[in-house]
């Protein structure tokens, strides 16, 4: 029996030995096929001069998902311009192997409707930690796609007690770089003149195609690709615990910004986000200075309250939003920063020790390693504290939902109702599903019903406001009063400090959309939850149309209706005056198709497609109008770092349908060239950018100089120059129609010496001053540019003129088509010093000779976001591609 016994215990440790040693080699074997950064790319990340493109990143990647058992790569889709934008996954295997498990876990915690104490307990107990970074957004901020490789394999290999519980306790979704595009512009054009004479010149045009550095002011609108597939990330797929985006900002101060924000805070932001903030923050901070890294910031210079960021909005989804910034080389390259060269910002006045800041960075080399290491040391301390508070931080993601529910059913509003009647409900239509993509729980109204003196009507959108993302309902719906106060004006002379971005981001009333707060409880009335992705309702077509087609202008998609058909041939007009068509009236501006081969068939599309209504005409087709052309339309595009307005509108034009060449310096300066254009769109700008190409120094103040221009490849240089001023001028005055947007109004004034003034240059910021906020003008609805617009409507007003027309006659005629209100002008934002815009003109139409220009004191299509003034806009092409006299 001793026999046996002793031989079953050398069998069983036979196979246990064998099992340990087969592990052991598999271990080793999977160790062994994971090549190191730096043996796969030839150097270490963040090596002086060295960048690693998008091509061999994701390769990199493919290669830790093939041989480790911790990685997973996942596709989500493609760039604006076609490139993979991938997310990583890592955490243990068996985590990896139920993700789908954990997702939904961590979504029920997001929105605890229905579940028991007992239940979340259960769920937290089994639930992982989420958390989501991103890097290098901007792509001249090469840091953080550059530290990507070394932080994945780090993980991948490594077998210290602080990874294996980050393993255990989190699975971490890395989005490597947030904008592919950039990064392979960034590195082409490194790499093209390094060693040469413009070696580290800046990049001479848009780092995104359409968005350049405003990509991170599209978090809730989401117009562009990676808007969206971030946004279904996390909004929507995950809503992990934290996101952190990881930048760069200037090098003359700390070397490192990371959380908590500046105050003012947002009040709608559940107080637990500010809190975790404050943990991360000195988790960070500690895992930072244990490391010897010096310089390290919280606070200044980056406030609490904004929406546009993707590390902004995400707090208004419950998910702690949080940012880094390191201190930026030129880009591959190091530098070298006296002392002297550091400085004080808003936050922190001087550059001494403070709370914030307790150890200052003394000065030396900067380099490209130094971001790399600091935004791995980082991003690890965050996944390191939701490991070791992995239940405490599930619970908050609970308690903040809970919050959102409870004030959502105990405080007004308790909804917002978009309603079906009203004045481009197609625009509504937009809204609704814009914030469906956010994550938010849309109801459809089934019913009639009236509440007080309002009937809404079936098909009407409605957003109750308990439920877990409330701050978001909120914060983007109601009308905004931002903060004067201590924190936002200089403690000296009680100047208005710079908001960061806007002071409002109401997304209805920049859509010009009504969206009803209602203040009372709803009654029980019938509501239908919508789960399908938000569409336009299908159109109707009365009649066949054999005199023709009518539709109404009011909707902003009755121009992506009129370029199509305009494109099919079809003869199309706008009608001059208001007329009848059978019982119906129908407003000045009404648009009219006459009869042709194929068009009751095109009509019928459109109908489908763009949920838009076609009349047939029934009477003799209207008298007076305005026959339209398809517009020969060209938009200036500057090089000198690229011009985010002229992206911008070229994204937008390019959404509602429009043909449009994009003309560059030597374009406009080509005589044969710009006459065969019927309208000339000027992007914002100044008009010493524009024909110089020389950029206003924001911060020093000053003007770039010659000298600046010839560290600049020569194709990129300069600005339209006399010739192109010459040009234009004669391109107005032979019959053309130039449109100036905003800042650009500064160029039609000089250039062609208009009787227009900025009322408010000289005017202090504290008498006026109204950064980014909504305000409320007035409309001729009969002048061709405000054909479709309600008589009373809201613009946007940032970084604008007010415009001051001289006295006396000018030769060639002026029309003011809108203009700001009298009084109560503001809707929503800061607005100090109201007498300074009462009655101003916010558009200006000049005649001059056989042509017209066209200012708009204001950002009408401001970031493709405005959709309540786009018409504006578009009438203005039209009208001046189409002329007025025909």
């Amino acid at each position: 029996m001793k026999r046996k016994a002793f031989f079953n215990l050398i069998r069983i440790s036979t196979v246990l030995f064998l099992f340990l040693l087969g592990t052991l080699i598999n271990v080793n074997a999977n160790t062994q096929k994971l090549p190191s950064p730096q043996e796969f790319f030839g150097f270490k990340m963040g090596t002086d001069g060295k960048l690693a493109g998008w091509q061999k990143i994701v390769e990199y990647f493919k290669v830790l998902d093939m041989h480790s058992d911790r990685i997973m790569v996942k596709t989500l889709g493609e760039s604006t311009l076609g490139n993979p934008f991938i997310v990583v996954i890592i955490s243990e295997p068996e985590n990896l192997e139920n993700l789908e498990k954990y997702r939904k876990i961590n979504k029920k915690l997001a929105d605890p409707r229905g579940l028991s104490d007992t239940e979340i307990d259960q769920l937290i107990n089994e639930g992982k930690y989420i958390s989501v970074q991103t890097y290098s957004l901007h792509a001249t901020e090469v840091g953080g796609t550059q530290c990507t490789p070394e932080l994945a394999y780090g993980l991948a290999v490594g077998d210290d007690a602080v990874t294996k519980k980050i393993l255990k306790n989190t699975i971490f979704l890395i989005i490597p770089c947030f904008n592919p595009d950039g990064l392979n512009m960034v590195k082409e054009w490194f790499y093209k003149y390094k060693g040469t004479e413009f070696d580290n010149t800046r990049l001479p045009y848009l780092y995104h195609f359409y968005t350049g550095h405003d990509n991170n002011r599209d978090s809730y609108q989401l117009t562009q690709k990676e808007s969206r597939m971030f946004a279904k990330l996390v909004y929507r797929d995950w809503v992990p615990q934290s996101y952190v985006d990881h930048h760069h900002f200037g090098s003359s101060g700390a070397r490192f910004y990371i959380p908590p924000y500046l105050d003012p805070i947002h009040p709608n932001v559940d107080p637990l986000i500010w809190r975790e903030h404050q943990l991360y923050g000195a988790h960070m901070a500690v895992a930072l200075e244990n490391a010897g890294k010096s310089g390290i910031e919280s606070g200044a210079p980056f406030t609490g309250w904004w929406q546009a960021s993707f590390h902004m909005s995400t707090n208004y989804h419950n998910i702690s939003g949080m940012l880094t910034e390191s201190a930026s080389a030129k880009w591959a390259d190091p530098i070298y920063i006296l002392p002297d060269q550091l400085e004080g910002t808003r936050g922190r006045p001087e550059y001494k020790p403070q709370m914030t800041m307790p150890r200052l960075w003394k000065g030396g080399w900067w380099r490209l390693r130094d971001i790399v290491e600091q935004k791995i040391i980082a991003s690890k301390a965050v996944l390191e504290l939701g490991a070791r508070y992995k239940n405490t931080l599930l619970f908050n993601t609970v308690q903040k939902a809970r919050g959102n529910i409870k004030s959502g059913k105990t405080e007004p509003p308790f909804a917002f109702i978009i309603p079906r009647d009203q004045h481009d409900f197609l625009t509504a239509v937009k809204l609704a599903w814009i914030f469906q993509m956010n994550g938010i729980e849309i109801h459809g109204l089934e019913k009639d019903f009236q509440m007080g003196s309002r009937m809404f009507s079936r098909g009407s959108f409605v957003i109750l406001c308990a439920q877990p993302m409330r701050a978001f309902i909120l914060s983007f719906l109601e009308q905004v009063n931002y903060p004067d106060n201590a924190w936002t004006r200089s403690h000296g002379d009680r100047e208005p400090l710079r908001p960061y971005d806007l002071t409002t981001y109401s997304v209805s009333e920049h859509m010009g959309v009504e969206a009803i707060p209602i203040l009372e409880p709803l009654p029980d009335i019938h509501l239908s939850k919508i789960r399908e992705d938000i569409l336009p309702p299908e159109g109707r077509v009365e009649g066949t149309g054999e005199r023709g087609f009518i539709f109404e202008h009011r909707y902003n998609d009755s121009f992506k209706a009129l370029n199509r058909l305009l494109k099919k041939g079809m003869d199309i007009y706008w009608v001059r005056e208001g007329f009848r068509n059978s019982e119906r009236f129908f407003p000045a501006g009404t648009i009219f198709v006459r009869s042709g081969s194929g068009l009751a068939s095109e009509i019928q599309i459109l109908s489908r497609e763009l949920g838009m209504d076609f009349f047939a005409l029934k009477n003799e087709p209207p008298g007076k109008a305005l026959k339209l052309k398809q517009p020969r339309l060209g938009i200036y595009k500057r090089y000198s770092g690229g011009n985010m307005d002229a992206g911008w509108t070229d994204w937008l034009l390019t959404d509602f349908e429009f043909q449009f060449t994009p003309l560059f310096n030597k374009d406009i300066q080509n005589w044969k060239k710009i006459k065969n254009y019927d309208v000339i769109v000027i992007p914002s700008d100044s008009y010493k950018r524009i024909k110089t190409g020389l950029r206003e120094r924001r911060r020093r103040g000053g003007m770039d100089t010659d000298e600046d221009n010839k560290k600049i490849p020569p194709e990129y240089r300069g600005g339209i120059g006399e010739a192109g001023e010459k040009n234009l001028k004669k391109f107005v005055e032979d019959g053309g129609t130039l449109i100036v947007l905003n800042g650009a109004y500064d160029f039609a004034q000089k250039a062609f010496k208009l009787p227009v003034q900025n009322s408010i240059a000289d005017i202090p910021r504290n008498e006026f001053y109204c950064p980014g906020s909504t305000v409320k003008i007035n409309i001729d609805t009969f002048h061709p540019l405000g054909y479709g617009m309600p008589a009373n409507s809201l613009a946007l007003f940032r970084n604008s003129p007010i415009l001051q027309v001289s006295a006396g006659d000018f030769k060639d005629g002026v029309a003011i088509p809108v203009r700001y209100v009298r009084e109560n002008i503001l809707q929503s934002g800061w607005l100090i010093g109201e007498k300074y815009l009462s009655e101003k003109p916010a558009v200006v139409e000049f005649r001059v000779q056989k042509g017209k220009i066209v200012i708009f004191a204001f950002p009408v299509q401001h970031r493709a976001q405005t959709h309540g003034t786009f018409k504006l806009f578009f009438n203005a092409i039209y009208y001046g591609a189409s002329g007025s006299n025909n």
